[in-house]
């Protein structure tokens, strides 16, 4: 064999490694506050009315028509809670606003003491901040998911929190079977407001449900839909009631007034109760059809342009017990306009040749490959902190980009004698519940199934028990009482907070718009809630290749 040849093979060889090999992260900065505590508002809500506005979580972003758009969850009008647009008795409380992207074209000189303000949406005379409306209530603990563009109109996907009624696995959707063993705390699933929570008939206080329809079915015995293919499933008393489908709402939004979304499609879904969503220029099932996939953002119009999906059957799983946050995988057409499908293909795996296939039913869909470095391929999430995710197509990588994870409290109160917050989601299983390091985590990806990297810490939360640890102390983005330097993270002094209270990270988004190629790699700039203080943070990653 000739010997120059056999050098440029090997180097060539080389070069596809290195092309090929997973992105690491270098460096994270936390930047400062995004949006409340001690962010500053933009000058349009201080005058002639100053906003009532403290604070607020999530903070999930898209671009329409030059503005970075951004949809935040439970907003606070004042530090002791009261949340906002109190003349509709504060039905809705999720709160948005706006970047102009003209204003701010270079990330690269957004940093401590020079931040953008997010120019928060307000009612027309009066200090109220403006609130989402899908045409149902958005009260505590509803908020939106996602939100994406088609270039003239603008889409939302909201999570209600209730759950389906059913006597039958006739009266469930999307390939969901009935449960009748399933009653519930709270309010009834029929109604709006608050929240439904199931539970296992025969719990203390757990209220048998009752069908909400007319002759035979009317006040009969029922239960929930549930999705006994997930993840999160298990023939036990926790995997059962996390197994409820929720309803998901997805709309259009008013071209008249920004704070209504209308033509809703509903959503009865438990794989994809965690979603978040991001467009396409150009994707089509079968191979050759519609020209090469085309990963950017769509613009303009297309036949082939689609919205990218992928859900989580929760926020925090429970390993220990085998009920895991498994990664699914759907698209759906990318709306053209107000009159709109909502036809979900849910990814179920690949076949001999490697192509992705796909259903029209959930009840296929497949976990998502999560860990293909190991033997058996793993499916399922390590880790049981997840939280929300964001996840974009970061063009200078080459690469699908998932950021997810954070912490939760655990402080016992009251109603959460256990495992405060943590109990919420995980119920009798919170004690099995593996914390951890409380990180911002990324893995990536070349094709939207995966297979997905190994997990990367981003940023660490660390220990509030410990001081200093992580975050956690001066000059960082989380609160903890240990911490008693000028510059430590200040306290939200809300009378819901336990008197030891202390922030995590959660609801990690991207701003795939303000990343910046450098030579070895990118510049991301992301944000993420903190819980304490309640605002919404401002970080930079250095991605190198």
């Amino acid at each position: 064999m000739n010997r120059s040849f056999l050098i440029t093979g090997v180097a060539l060889a080389a070069l596809a490694g290195q092309v090929h090999a997973d992105p690491v992260v270098e460096s994270t900065r936390f930047l400062g506050a995004f949006l409340g505590g001690e962010a500053k508002l933009d000058p349009a809500n201080l005058e002639p009315q100053p906003v009532a506005f403290y604070g607020t979580d999530l903070g999930f972003s898209y671009t329409h028509k030059g503005r970075l758009e951004f949809l935040f969850g439970d907003s606070w009008a004042t530090e002791a809670y009261a949340p906002i647009e109190a003349s509709t008795g504060s039905r809705f409380d999720d709160s948005f606003g706006s970047i102009d992207l003209a204003k701010w074209p270079d990330p690269s000189v957004i940093g401590p003491g020079h931040m953008p303000t997010i120019r928060l949406a307000q009612n027309a005379g009066t200090t109220e901040a403006s609130a989402m409306n899908p045409g149902a209530a958005m009260d505590l603990g509803k908020t939106p998911m996602a939100g994406f563009s088609n270039g003239s109109r603008e889409f939302g996907i909201f999570n209600m929190t209730k759950p389906q009624g059913c006597a039958t696995d006739d009266d469930c959707q999307n390939g969901l079977s009935c449960d009748t063993g399933l009653g519930y705390y709270g309010t009834p699933y029929s109604e709006q407001e608050n929240m439904t929570l199931p539970c296992v008939d025969g719990m203390p206080a757990c209220i048998a449900a009752t069908m909400v329809g007319e002759g035979d079915q009317a006040n009969a015995k029922s239960g929930f839909c549930v999705d006994r293919t997930s993840t999160i499933w298990a023939d036990t008393d926790a995997g059962r009631m996390a197994a409820a489908g929720l309803r998901q709402r997805v709309g259009v939004r008013s071209e008249d007034d920004p704070r209504m979304y209308g033509h809703i499609h509903e959503w009865l879904t438990n794989k994809f109760v965690n979603v978040t969503a991001t467009t396409v220029e150009r994707y089509s099932p079968a191979p050759g059809t519609d020209g090469a996939p085309d990963f950017h953002p769509a613009t303009g119009s297309g036949q082939a342009q689609r919205v990218f999906l992928w859900g989580r059957p929760g926020f925090i799983g429970v390993n220990a017990k085998g009920r895991t946050l498994g990664l699914y995988f759907a698209w759906a057409d990318l709306p053209a306009g107000a009159d709109f499908d909502w036809k979900l293909h849910y990814f179920t795996g690949l076949d001999d040749n490697g192509a992705p296939q796909y259903s029209d039913c959930e009840c296929d869909a497949a976990p998502l490959d999560l860990d293909s470095t190991q033997p058996g391929a793993q499916t399922r999430e390590v880790h049981d902190l997840v939280q929300q995710m964001s996840v974009e197509w970061i063009e200078p990588l080459h690469k699908w980009v998932m950021f997810y994870g954070g912490g939760i409290s655990t402080l016992p109160s009251p109603p959460l004698p256990n495992c405060g917050v943590l109990e919420l989601f995980t119920r009798t299983e919170c004690k099995d519940v593996v914390v951890g390091n409380g990180a911002i985590r990324m893995r990536t990806a070349d094709q939207p199934w995966g297979p997905w990297s190994p997990p990367q810490d981003v940023v660490v939360g660390g220990d509030p028990n410990v001081a200093g640890s992580g975050q956690y102390g001066p000059g960082g983005a989380l609160h903890s009482p240990l911490c008693k330097a000028e510059n430590c993270s200040p306290h939200t002094q809300s009378p819901f907070y336990h008197e030891n209270e202390y922030g995590f990270f959660y609801a990690a988004n991207i701003i795939v718009e303000w990343t910046r190629p450098t030579g070895d790699g990118v510049d991301l700039l992301w944000n993420a809630s903190t819980w304490d203080p309640y605002r919404v943070a401002l970080f930079r990653t250095h991605i190198k290749r």
